[in-house]
């Protein structure tokens, strides 16, 4: 060291040495630091060009929620956002492409039935200048992205069971109670009541297992107070208070859009019979006539038949008689279809389908999904969606005359007991629209046929003769001033209030009504009642089917007789065979099709609050920038 530091040659070699180390290490770390530097500017970038990427996407959302509905591609104004901070100050540039239909496929499980409730929002953001970088360089980054929001409207499918008044047809709130179990999304735009009673599995409470929002609040029947427990009751959430949700009065969507089936005029006289199977259906079209006028003689009621006395007067009336003829309707899948007049409808359904009507849907029987066996989920099932939208309401039928083959029918009855249960199944999404302009009873509901049965005499044979009509021979008809069959005897029921009258023991309880779908109405339907409402009594008979007055109670031990005349014959009333209960109508066996969260029926009823649709997003996908389309680069 010491010959070193004697060699001056020596030492200026030594910090040359020294110097391009030294030089070197400065390199390398100024170039580590410059790489980290840019480094942390394009991770910067890259994670908020993401973030206004999605708030685009949003933009885009927010944009066709003004405009509703757009029929061409629709480019938004470049916007610029700065973003500063102590590291950096960039400018993004931000623009987007919103195109209507869009892509068909919305998840990898579900295909949408419908492209036209599809609407795509292309989003492009780069970044056009960045400052304060260690060496300026191209202020333009290469960081771009690009990506495709796919929105979809958001239709009342996406409600389990949606209600604008939460009142009965008499104005009376209808209590959800034990038995009631809900699945999926549950709203109403008034007060939701609920009670402690029934048994169920919950202490008495309903449940519900989707979030429940209410316009009002929830209420305790009978003081409708506000004290419950609620995780116990509204498992997946409760919001009291929510927004107004608009509920149409008509399908324009379906209208504008669908095939029309049967005559293109409103006219109460036509009903269309639509029985599905698979891709094509029988349809006829039947045309209900006012039918000859009849008279009959009337007799003391226990003296007919045979009647051997002077006949205390005569009735006169018409009987309203159906013709029936065949329709074409084509092919079903991927099609929705819309009649101007009431439409009974049943079958198994293939494809995409939704039917709509200007007036009432009556459910005849299941309707079902060729690719879901009667009582299994459809979640599995990838091609099958139904649709009923009613402008008036939807009821289940409680019998009917087939056209076809001419016999009476209760095809929507069923046991309590079986596997799967009876009763009716409906894999459908529903909405019964009607308005009834402040009358409450013409309000659209989802409801059952028949809900005051009482028994009637049939056809019977004394001595070798058929006597038809027993009833009508023994009272006058039509009632007058409330008088005749009230005051006479209101265990029998009216004539033709019961679709398959007359009939001596008719059904009371009539199984489950088991709906794989979602309800929407614009007031709460029955579906179930007691033998005699407590809240809407008819203790005098009166027989005014308008007012929802239908004889007194038809509990079996209230109406049960023998005939005055025919022997051993015994009217009555009674459950199905198989049913249990006691009341008249269905028990519930609702669940949610959790496949409308995905997709939705053809031109189902679109949701709107405060007067803008509302879209809801489906998927949303950060794409490669070379696949942009051309005018949002």
């Amino acid at each position: 060291m010491k010959a070193i530091l004697r060699n001056p040659s020596g030492n200026v070699s030594v910090a040359m040495l020294l110097v391009v180390i030294a030089t070197m290490s400065g390199f390398t770390l100024a170039g580590l630091a410059y790489r980290d530097i840019m480094s942390f500017h394009y991770e910067y970038e890259n994670v908020q060009s993401l973030l206004l990427l999605r708030s685009e996407a949003l933009r885009g959302q927010a944009l066709m929620g003004a405009l509703g509905m757009i029929t061409m591609p629709v480019v938004t104004s470049e916007r610029t956002v700065e973003v500063s901070g102590t590291q950096a100050s960039k400018s993004f540039k931000i623009k987007s492409l919103i195109v209507p239909g869009g892509s068909a496929l919305v998840d990898e499980n579900i295909t949408q039935g419908d492209s036209r409730q599809i609407t795509n929002v292309h989003s492009r953001v780069y970044v056009h200048r960045g400052t304060k970088y260690a060496s300026a360089g191209n202020p333009r980054s290469v960081v771009q992205k690009y990506g495709v929001y796919t929105l979809e409207y958001e239709t009342f499918a996406k409600f389990m069971y949606f209600t604008d008044f939460d009142k009965d047809p008499n104005g009376y709130p209808i209590r959800h109670y034990g038995p009631d179990i809900f699945y999926g999304r549950v709203h109403s735009n008034e007060d939701i009541w609920i009670r402690q009673a029934g048994g169920g599995n919950n202490a008495g409470w309903p449940t519900f297992n989707g979030w429940v929002t209410t316009a009002g609040i929830v209420r305790v029947y009978p003081g409708g107070g506000h004290d419950f427990p609620e995780d116990t009751i509204f498992k997946g959430g409760l919001t009291e208070n929510y927004a107004y949700t608009n509920f149409p009065d008509e399908a324009i969507t379906l209208r504008n859009k669908a095939n029309t089936l049967g005559p293109t005029i409103y006219d109460k006289k036509y009903i269309v019979y639509f029985n599905a199977s698979g891709g094509s259906a029988d349809v006829l079209l039947g045309n209900v006539g006012l039918g000859m006028m009849e008279s009959l003689a009337v007799y003391p009621p226990n003296l007919y038949p045979p009647g051997t006395v002077e006949p205390l007067y005569a009735n006169y009336y018409r009987v309203p008689d159906t013709t029936w003829t065949r329709l074409n309707a084509g092919g079903l899948s991927g099609k929705s279809f819309y009649s101007y007049n009431k439409l009974w409808i049943k079958g198994h359904f293939t494809g995409y389908q939704t039917y709509g009507s200007r007036d009432t849907i009556f459910i005849l029987g299941d309707i079902l999904l060729t690719g879901t066996p009667r009582g299994l989920n459809p979640e599995g099932n990838k091609r099958d969606v139904v649709g009923l939208v009613a402008e008036k309401s939807i009821v289940v039928k409680y019998g009917y005359r087939d056209p076809v083959d001419t016999l009476r029918h209760h095809d929507t009855s069923g046991s309590t007991t079986s596997d799967p249960l009876g009763g009716v199944w409906i894999y459908a999404a529903m909405a019964a629209l009607g308005d009834g302009q402040g009358d409450p009873r013409k309000d659209g509901v989802f409801t059952f046929e028949y809900q005051h049965p009482h028994p009637s005499v049939p056809d019977v044979r004394m001595n070798n003769i058929i006597y038809t009509k027993v009833d009508l021979h023994r009272r006058r008809f039509p009632q007058q001033n409330n008088t005749g069959w009230s005051q006479a005897d209101s265990r029998i029921d009216y004539p033709w209030y019961n679709p398959l009258w007359p009939e001596r023991a008719p059904y009371l309880e009539r199984g489950y009504i088991n709906v794989h779908g979602s309800i929407s109405q614009r007031r709460r339907g029955f579906v179930h009642r007691n033998y005699l409402d407590s809240d809407h009594p008819n203790n005098a008979g009166v027989w005014d089917q308008p007012q929802d007055l239908c004889g007194r109670s038809s509990a079996p031990a209230a109406v049960r007789h023998s005939d005055p005349v025919v022997p051993g014959l015994i009217l009555e009333t009674r459950n199905y065979p198989g049913a249990s209960g006691s009341g008249i109508g269905y028990q519930k066996n609702y669940h949610y099709d959790n496949r409308f969260y995905y997709t939705s029926p053809l031109h189902f009823p679109e949701v709107t609050r405060e007067e803008s649709k509302t879209f809801t997003g489906v998927k949303w996908e950060v794409k490669n920038p070379s696949s942009m389309p051309h005018p949002i680069r």
